[in-house]
């Protein structure tokens, strides 16, 4: 189906988005000294949450949309669950921003999700 298509190139978009801002905006951001809310720390999270949502969404071939809204909150929460694994001193740093990235990345893929459902609903 067509939706499938468009959950893998959404995946892919984000991904190659994410990678671009990793290397060109974050380090925009910082030689300038530039305050953007922190989003140049949060944009992992925000295309890391679209990426793997969309490509388990691809991957799986729900047809309900109740089940490809789970995959969003487990990915959101994974992700989060992740964040606080990191409290231990052997894995990583703890950081609030990356939390709140993963929330706003969930809230954008539910939004992208609902518009994407809509759409193949009408146009059959």
């Amino acid at each position: 189906m067509v939706k499938y298509r468009i959950y893998y190139l959404i995946s892919g978009i984000s991904i190659f988005m994410t990678m671009v801002a990793g290397s060109l905006y974050r380090n925009y951001i910082y030689s300038r000294n530039i305050y953007d809310y922190g989003l140049a720390d949060m944009h992992t999270n925000i295309g890391a949450v679209l990426s793997a949502s969309f490509l388990f969404m691809g991957y799986k071939k729900y047809y309900s949309c109740h089940e490809e809204t789970r995959i969003i909150i487990e990915c959101v929460l994974g992700f989060i669950i992740y964040e606080f694994i990191q409290l231990t001193p052997l894995i990583g740093q703890f950081d609030i921003k990356d939390i709140i990235g993963t929330l706003i990345g969930g809230t954008i893929t539910f939004v992208i999700h609902k518009i994407i459902r809509r759409g193949c609903i009408n146009n059959g």
